[in-house]
């Protein structure tokens, strides 16, 4: 059943996700014993589920703050000893909030603050919200405060102020987003988070999903705030992935006790990699140990580039059937291959007559405007587009940046995994990378690699989760360097024997990983690749970890997929 947030726009736009208690008894076990005086704040406290939490532990110096009056007057009810507060926890100086917890703050931070994405929020508000943590954190680069208000959602702000409000050497516990580890302002967030506190542990339940309703994947960070004049070692967080029902675990006291309940993985000091370490299965780990030196990155095989962005798909994609009837020149004509995310199952092969779209690609020379009459009589009827900012880069405004090739990795994976081989050079729309295989790497090999089990598993594990609604995708630079089995070590006997099992299956339609692990011809190109790297053995363990990942994300699929 969807929440309440769910079916009303309100809660929806204010982002308000209410937690289960079971979530909210977790994020107090792991911060340990709390005594009846120690300070807590809520500083999104909704209906209350965290105070109750905390209340239920001991403490008895509870404060919520919540920005709808409904919400608290539910907590009131919820927690009456608590302190409730109707405001905004972004709003006013930090210093009158955090003065309620003590001289110096809060003894403990608690809650979940509201997941908008930051493309939701008002440019007026996200200015506002840049101009509170400047005031919060006078010392932190401007750049990377802006950044935050800019491109995170808002719990990364709520993040920022919740350590705000922490005293020294308090602690803090929220759930958010797993997003806001790989999402555009994730570098710049941990940047700050690090210089005032110590990420201790990251908290997920992949067996799991905390909020029915949302298409979020949840954690809680787990942090203390650093005391005067601790500057020392970077965090190196445990990532705690829960095996025993949430409900379960809540039971425990301490990070240390909720090992027992947990698989438990070292996080190291780089942020960039927690979100990768905590999301992929263990089957991951164990096979790319095994593999060894027989896996390298993907741009030791081929150049990644990036697909078309028109900036105008309106003018630059013309449907085949009309094209024909403007008569527009067919010398200029490109077929695109465009994502096989969306829509129905694609096939690995693709011909330049399967996409319903040809862009117009022309070269950047004037003069072929007039070899080109109809195309020129088309341009000057949408003229206008010229004045579009990612258009009025490019000179001329209507001659695409046109790379050609035969390979292509998809952008974003739903329960699919395709990587696309065209029968002759098409063009890349900007859901797919274009790949160029490197000399002496045959482009048919190297898409026989790219759509066995070993790289849907790569792309599986590490995935960014910042697209939402189930959806893992990979940016440029992860692209370039992901793992994927060496085909330059195939003898002449496998690369026949890939180059077969790709052609057994290539034009029919790839489907759902549910469906097709257990096909004939999807073994025998996996056993086909796997021949390339030790570890062939571990398929149906990899198979078993695949599919048990995407089915966790599958309900928050686009209706599309």
């Amino acid at each position: 059943m969807l929440s309440a947030a769910a079916s009303d726009p309100r809660r929806a736009a204010l982002g308000q996700w209410y937690t289960a208690a079971p979530v909210a008894r977790l994020a107090i076990a792991a911060l340990g014993e709390l005594g009846a005086g120690t300070s807590v704040l809520d500083p999104t406290c909704g209906d209350g589920a965290f105070l109750a939490a905390a209340a239920a532990a001991g403490a008895r110096r509870l404060v919520g703050v919540d920005i709808d009056a409904d919400a608290a007057a539910s907590a009131r009810a919820r927690v009456p000893g608590a302190e409730i507060l109707v405001r905004d926890a972004l709003g006013g100086p930090a210093a009158a909030l955090a003065a309620r917890g003590g001289r110096r703050g809060f003894d403990v931070v608690i809650g979940n603050p509201p997941y908008v994405r930051a493309g939701a929020v008002d440019p007026a508000v996200k200015r506002a919200r840049a101009e509170v943590l400047a005031a919060d954190w006078p010392g932190f680069p401007r750049d990377e405060i802006d950044a935050l208000a800019r491109l995170a959602d808002v719990a990364a702000s709520c993040l920022l102020r919740a350590l705000r409000v922490c005293a020294p050497g308090g602690r803090l516990a929220l759930v958010v987003s797993t997003a806001l580890l790989d999402a555009d302002a994730a570098a710049p967030l941990w940047r700050a988070v690090e210089r005032v506190a110590r990420v201790r542990a990251l908290i997920t339940a992949p067996g799991e999903r905390w909020f029915d309703a949302a298409a979020v994947n949840s954690m809680i960070v787990v942090a203390d705030r650093r005391g005067d004049g601790d500057g020392g070692a970077r965090s190196a967080p445990q990532l705690i992935r829960l095996t025993a029902p949430t409900a379960v675990a809540a039971e425990a006291r301490g990070l240390a006790a909720l090992a027992a309940h947990a698989d438990v993985r070292a996080g190291g000091d780089d942020p960039a990699a927690w979100g990768a370490a905590l999301r992929a299965p263990a089957a991951w780990f164990a096979w790319r140990a095994a593999a060894g030196d027989a896996v390298v990155p993907l741009a030791a095989l081929a150049e990644v580039r990036r697909g078309l962005t028109t900036g105008a798909n309106r003018v630059f994609y013309v449907k085949r059937a009309e094209a024909t009837a403007l008569g527009l020149e067919p010398a200029y004509l490109a077929p695109v291959v465009r994502s096989p995310f969306n829509g129905s199952p694609a096939s690995i092969a693709v011909a330049p007559d399967e996409s319903p779209v040809v862009a117009l690609a022309l070269p950047p020379d004037r003069a072929v405007l007039r070899r080109a009459p109809r195309l020129a009589a088309w341009f000057a009827r949408h003229a206008e587009a010229a004045e579009r900012t990612s258009v009025r880069r490019r000179d001329p405004w209507w001659s695409l940046p046109a790379h050609p090739a035969r390979l292509f990795l998809a952008k974003a994976y739903g329960p699919r995994f395709v990587q696309r081989l065209a029968d002759v050079p098409m063009l890349a729309d900007q859901r797919v990378y274009a790949l160029v295989p490197r000399a002496g790497i045959a482009v048919d090999v190297l898409a026989a690699a790219l759509n066995a089990l070993p790289t849907a598993l790569a792309l599986e594990s590490l995935g960014r989760a910042s697209m939402g609604y189930g959806v893992v995708e990979h940016t440029v630079a992860d692209a370039l360097a992901l793992p994927v089995l060496d085909v330059r070590r195939a003898s002449a006997r496998q690369r026949t024997a890939l180059r077969a099992a790709l052609g057994a299956m290539a034009r029919r339609p790839v489907e759902h990983v549910r469906l097709e692990h257990a096909r004939a011809d999807r073994e025998r190109l996996d056993r086909a690749a796997m021949a390339l790297a030790p570890g062939g053995e571990m398929r149906v363990e990899m198979w078993r970890a695949l599919l048990a990942s995407v089915a966790l994300r599958d309900r928050y699929l686009l209706p599309a997929v």
